[in-house]
């Protein structure tokens, strides 16, 4: 699987390895994805806030999860969760 990353927010290396293995591990889990690109942005400044888009590729239309946090630990974690939901929708609608 491809994982492009677009860090326009200059964050640190270890926050961007830390997002590719949840979204790796995400989707190996279910099993569907073929891409995907996590777009990273700075919101605004004071107070930081970080926003964050994730697409994948699955067959079918792409799945998008957008989410928006101070903290980029909250950040990966309302991320992941939102991720979680979709493939299931996602797999669960394949399946049928």
């Amino acid at each position: 699987m491809k994982i492009e990353v677009r860090n326009q927010a200059k964050i640190a290396n270890k926050y961007i390895r830390f997002a590719k293995w949840k979204v790796r591990s995400i989707c190996r889990k279910y099993n569907a994805s073929m891409y995907s690109e996590i777009f990273i942005r700075k919101e605004s400044t004071k107070p930081m806030v970080f926003s964050a888009t994730v697409k994948l590729g699955v067959p079918g239309p792409d799945l998008i999860v957008t989410s928006q946090a101070d903290n980029l630990n909250e950040l990966w974690a309302e991320i992941s969760d939102k991720l979680k939901s979709k493939l299931r929708k996602y797999t669960s609608r394949k399946k049928m």
